[in-house]
């Protein structure tokens, strides 16, 4: 059986996950100055977007790390399928929930909203082409075998 070490699966997901968060910062900020706007929320609110953007960050990093470590090695189509599938749920569900929609209905279609204005400030096409880059890098690696006192064991190479 063949596994992604957790630091390989790490890295992969912080650098998908950061870059694409910077990408769409940047062309949102670029955004807001083309159209004479301010850069940010003015009151207790930058604090609020702040603690919002950091639990996305976090979220998102462990989901893709998990998903590269427990899911075997797969080809760069189905790990951008796959990864960008749950880059986005995440995307969604994280922005989404901050602002109180209760019941399940209103939750994706507020998700799918964020996830909609992520396609415009290009963070989820840059979280793809990310994924496609990074997952190039991704090392698989062979569980060992051995048999002790008559039972098959498995041991992870790290």
């Amino acid at each position: 059986m063949m596994f992604t070490p957790w630091r390989r699966a790490l890295t992969y997901a912080a650098w998908v996950t950061l870059i694409s968060w910077l990408t769409g910062t940047v062309v949102l900020a670029g955004y807001s100055l083309a159209f004479d706007d301010k850069l940010g929320p003015t009151g207790p609110e930058p604090l609020t977007l702040c603690r919002d953007q950091a639990v996305f960050l976090v979220t998102c990093t462990a989901v893709l790390t998990l998903g590269r470590r427990l899911l075997s090695p797969l080809p760069r189509w189905r790990t951008v399928l796959i990864d960008g599938t749950l880059y986005m749920l995440v995307l969604g569900v994280a922005n989404a929930a901050p602002y109180g929609a209760v019941n399940p209905g209103e939750l994706l279609d507020t998700a799918a909203m964020y996830s909609f204005f992520a396609l415009f400030t290009l963070q989820l096409p840059t979280a793809w082409g990310m994924s496609a880059v990074r997952s190039g890098k991704l090392d698989a690696v062979l569980k060992k075998r051995y048999i002790l006192d008559g039972n098959e064991r498995a041991t992870p190479n790290p």
